[in-house]
């Protein structure tokens, strides 16, 4: 056992037997196994255990040569993929007929005109000139989507004062 309190010298001596040290850690080394008994009897101990470990010489172009070459197993999936394509296709195709056939049926009149409906303004733009489009992206750019003022407060005496007019329904 080694009573050598010098850890990091303890720690690299394998590599000092295989001989990965850099020069100047090797120096540091060497200098000081001259010195500790302890840590030279350690060296000597793994020199001695490396000295009679059989030395395995390994082919490796031999092994890489044994092994066979890639190839790529086929599976049943490409067929399930080209199923899946086409699938995929016939339902695009079937989509863009319905919707073709949809658009000839709807409203034939080309009107800019918008109808509202539950707040939404529609506008069929499909007959609009190309400067009928950019007049109608000017005025969708100046459409101002909050109000400028603030509403007024709804009081109890407001609903008085429209009572009278039909304005407000009875809450009765």
């Amino acid at each position: 056992m080694n009573d050598c309190q010098n850890v990091a010298v303890r720690e690299v001596l394998p590599e000092l037997v295989h001989g990965v040290l850099s020069d100047v850690e090797r120096v540091r080394v060497q200098e000081h196994l001259d010195t500790c008994d302890d840590c030279a009897a350690e060296l000597a101990i793994i020199r001695s255990v490396l000295g009679t470990a059989p030395v395995v010489a390994v082919n490796v172009a031999s092994i890489v040569s044994a092994i066979p070459p890639y190839r790529r197993k086929s599976s049943g999936m490409k067929r399930v993929y080209m199923e899946l394509a086409a699938a995929c296709l016939i339902g695009a195709v079937g989509l863009s007929a319905f919707a073709i056939r949809n658009s000839h049926n709807a409203a034939s009149a080309i009107t800019p005109a918008a109808t509202s409906t539950a707040g939404l303004a529609i506008v069929n733009t499909s007959g609009l000139s190309d400067d009928g489009l950019a007049q109608l992206t000017r005025d969708l750019e100046n459409l101002q989507a909050m109000p400028t003022a603030d509403p007024e407060s709804v009081t109890p005496a407001a609903l008085e004062e429209l009572a009278p007019l039909g304005v407000v329904g009875d809450s009765q």
